[in-house]
């Protein structure tokens, strides 16, 4: 279903990646304020007006390249199915996304980054009381750490 709102709501998508970095054309549209938006604008004068470098960092943050290549290809194949089958009904829309396949046509994802293991103090004391944790967390039942003197922590009192 988050496809077919995505093709639904198309329009949206192609406004922000159509975003000019003009900072009046990106400000909130006026809208009718109420009583209490109008008594505060009375005390403080100052609106938040976007600049430039504002807009152009956030426009930069908007993963829409993924979005805009599927929409590139989705679009014209439900509007196509649309016509040729004449549909109104939205649940074969969704079957039809539901069934295909984006595999080659959406940009490849990133790497996996493997790192190897290099050991170090903190990683082994770190790992050595995650390990005497999940034992001891796992030996509850029965409790055969009651009456020892192991501790896995101590609360201190200042």
């Amino acid at each position: 279903h988050l496809m077919y709102s995505i093709i639904r709501k198309r329009h949206v998508f192609h406004q922000l990646s159509n975003l000019p970095e003009d900072p009046t054309s990106v400000s909130r549209p006026s809208r009718k304020r109420t009583d209490q938006e109008s008594e505060q604008q009375i005390f403080s004068n100052e609106e938040w007006q976007p600049s430039k470098e504002w807009v152009a960092s956030w426009r930069k943050k908007l993963p829409l390249q993924t979005i805009m290549r599927l929409l590139q290809v989705l679009v014209p194949q439900v509007e196509k199915i649309c016509i040729d089958k004449n549909l109104t009904d939205e649940s074969e829309i969704i079957s039809f996304l539901q069934n295909g396949t984006l595999v080659g046509l959406l940009p490849v994802p990133h790497p996996i980054l493997m790192r190897k293991y290099q050991p170090n103090a903190a990683t082994s004391v770190w790992f050595r009381r995650y390990m005497w944790g999940l034992v001891f967390l796992r030996n509850t039942a029965p409790p055969i750490w009651c009456e020892t003197t192991i501790k896995l922590f101590e609360v201190q009192k200042m």
